[in-house]
């Protein structure tokens, strides 16, 4: 029997013997069961007996919750695990993966089920990635090791106990991958007991059914299959030959999904490649046609051949030539045809594979709801506040990892709603409001971006103090201070380090909610706009896109250089030769360039989405070209700020394009129109 110190375990056995010889002069006593339980749970970790810490914690826990036949088992194991370790065998006998026999999925508190449940599937995602890196399996192995220790003392701190028994099973398997050989034996084996994890997630009653029933490695390959019903599920009946079981679902590592898409995006790529010569093809094909006709007539000026005029050889040759050139000019015509039509049929598989593609890493914006809802009541309660949270829009669809990413900026944007502006209910019942306050949850989808609104009834925000606070900071000037109405103080909350509370508590005041939330949103090429009303409440909307990647563009020119705009945005495009066409920003000039004149067109921008609506924009352009279906790339947070762009987008010949964000060129538009 291996173990950490030979002496603690001789202290183990000493005490464990101590206990019963207590127990037996009081049989029954509950608080001396439960006194021993306690010690021994201690114990037994210290002395590197785990599995029988773990199984006194379970029994504690059932005696805490009244259950009686609990404390005749606490005896029974306490005899056992003297016993046992008196004969050099570990306390337990540890048949891992088989589950211990009192080891029973646990209903997890409400109100941090979803953002638990969530976050272990954040972990699982992060161990497929893992074990796609095979060709690094040491870092691979040491990368799984760290996600699986953090699963296990996640789904300790929730008492999740199947999950945390079974992640301390695999965590104790996964040591000491410190070779290739034996860092790839780890990767295989995780790779086998992922779809117990998976499993223990969605359905950890049947996943424990699974784990002590016989065939377990066969039935370990089916817990990947979410909502595991049972340890033996029904065969399924054979399809008619030729027929699609339409309802049969396979699980799809993420990080292939992204290379997929990658992919589609090279082949895009070299669509764009088959599409120039095809271009050129025709173009030449014209060409070709013009010199024929300059030829004949040429031929038709001359005339026939006469003896004093040109000689009649040079005239058949002509003619000859000209004659030639007009099936030259059909086969560049016809070859000009094929490739254009070989790239469009290459465009809109392309364009339907990775929409195809992109629905399989999509979610709905409940599930962020969800975490954000769990993290409201536990705050809330935290703070001795009262909440309704009402959600509209949670079947909207929103790109997983945009999901993701998403949900730490409304996180901040949720916990200040509490802190800042929810009232406690004496405060509310004092100013006629309901006791509880009320924080709404809001999505709605415009065309390719996710309109996110979180709104409270609270107190919402004192302008007055904001413009005393920026005044004593230094951040406006007294004068300004006192002429710039609300909704610009407003974006003063933005900034690091300034709150309106006079001192930090745990949920806020520190000044960082707001301008940490501003940075993750702009991180996803989204914006985020804010109002309040004070006594009234305060509304945060947020609008990102839908999904990273497949946009339609409308390409325009502005001094020299190309541009994509969202054809989403473009409202219309007219001509700039009105009365007023000298107070329309030219594009460039917008984008800190120098323009020489102005635009000979304006392109209305609409903003989809923006309440109350507004009149559009108008920007001045060069030029405008065709509208494509592309793929915009987002900036990373370093480039995110520089400007504003949406991404940039790879043409077919490796040169970049910039995207512009309609809604945030569209403050510098006004301002240069109303200074005009």
């Amino acid at each position: 029997m291996a173990s950490s110190d030979p002496e603690l375990l001789k202290l183990l056995v000493q005490e464990l013997e101590r206990h019963i010889v207590a127990l037996d002069a009081r049989p029954g006593d509950v608080a001396s069961a439960r006194y021993a339980v306690h010690s021994i749970k201690g114990s037994a970790g210290l002395a590197g007996e785990r599995e029988l810490a773990a199984a006194f914690e379970r029994i504690d826990r059932r005696i805490r919750e009244g259950d009686a036949v609990a404390l005749n088992e606490a005896e029974a194991l306490l005899r056992t695990a003297a016993q046992r370790l008196s004969t050099g065998q570990h306390a337990v006998a540890s048949q891992w993966p088989v589950p211990p026999g009192d080891l029973a999925a646990r209903r997890i508190d409400p109100l941090v089920r979803a953002e638990y449940a969530s976050e272990m599937r954040d972990r699982l995602s992060r161990i497929d990635e893992a074990l796609a890196r095979a060709e690094e399996p040491l870092d691979a192995a040491l990368t799984l090791y760290r996600h699986v220790h953090t699963m296990k003392g996640a789904a300790s701190s929730v008492g999740d106990e199947p999950m945390s028994w079974f992640c301390h099973g695999l965590e104790d398997r996964l040591k000491g991958a410190d070779t290739l050989p034996l860092a790839a034996a780890k990767l295989r084996e995780v790779e086998h007991w992922r779809g117990v994890i998976a499993a223990l997630i969605d359905d950890p009653e049947g996943a424990l059914s699974m784990l002590r029933s016989p065939g377990r490695p066969s039935q370990a390959a089916r817990a990947a299959t979410p909502g595991l019903a049972s340890a033996r599920p029904p065969e399924p009946e054979p399809l008619p030959p030729g027929s699609v079981d339409e309802s049969a679902t396979i699980r799809v590592r993420a990080a292939h999904v992204d290379r997929l898409v990658e992919r589609f995006d090279v082949i895009d790529r070299v669509r764009e490649v088959i599409a120039s010569p095809a271009e050129r093809a025709r173009e030449t094909a014209d060409v070709v046609r013009g010199l024929r006709a300059s030829l004949v007539e040429a031929l038709r000026l001359i005339g026939a051949p006469r003896p004093w005029g040109a000689p009649a050889a040079a005239l058949v040759r002509v003619e000859g030539v000209a004659r030639a050139l007009g099936p030259v000019g059909d086969d560049l015509d016809a070859a000009s045809a094929r490739l254009q039509g070989a790239g469009h049929a290459l465009r809109d598989g392309v364009a339907d594979a990775r929409r195809e593609l992109s629905t399989m890493r999509q979610t709905v914006a409940g599930g962020i709801f969800a975490r954000l809802t769990a993290a409201i009541e536990s705050e809330s309660r935290r703070s001795g506040r009262v909440v309704i949270v009402r959600t509209r829009g949670a079947e909207e669809t929103i790109d997983r990892r945009v999901a993701e990413q998403l949900v730490e900026p409304c996180l901040q944007l949720v916990r200040n709603a509490v802190a800042h502006g929810i009232e406690p209910p004496e405060v509310r019942a004092a100013l006629g409001k309901p006791g509880s306050g009320t924080i709404s949850l809001a999505a709605r989808r415009v065309g390719d971006r996710l309109i996110l609104s979180i709104e409270d009834d609270g107190a919402g925000v004192d302008a007055p103090q904001v413009r005393a606070r920026a005044v004593e900071a230094g951040l406006v000037d007294p004068a300004v201070a006192g002429t710039v109405d609300d909704d610009t103080l407003l974006s003063l909350l933005f900034l690091p380090g300034f709150s309106t509370r006079e001192s930090s508590s745990l949920l806020a005041g520190r000044g960082i909610g707001l301008d940490i939330a501003r940075s993750g949103i702009q991180g996803l090429g989204g914006g985020i706009r804010i109002s309040s009303r004070a006594g009234q409440g305060f509304r945060a909307r947020i609008d990102v896109p839908v999904e990273t990647g497949l946009v339609t563009v409308l390409w325009v020119t502005a001094g020299g250089q190309e541009f994509a705009v969202r054809a989403a945005s473009a409202r219309r495009v007219r001509r700039n030769d009105d009365v007023d066409a000298a107070l329309v920003p030219h594009l460039l000039a917008c984008l800190g360039g120098a323009a020489t004149g102005p635009a000979r067109l304006a392109l209305d921008l609409e903003l989809e989405g923006d309440e109350p609506p507004r009149a559009a924009t108008t920007v001045g352009v060069d030029s405008v070209g065709r509208t494509e279906e592309l793929l915009v790339r987002p900036f990373g947070r370093l480039l995110s700020g520089l400007g504003p762009f949406a991404g940039a987008i790879v043409r077919g010949d490796g040169s970049l394009r910039l995207a512009i964000d309609a809604w945030a060129i569209a403050p510098r538009v006004r301002a240069m129109a109303g200074a005009r």
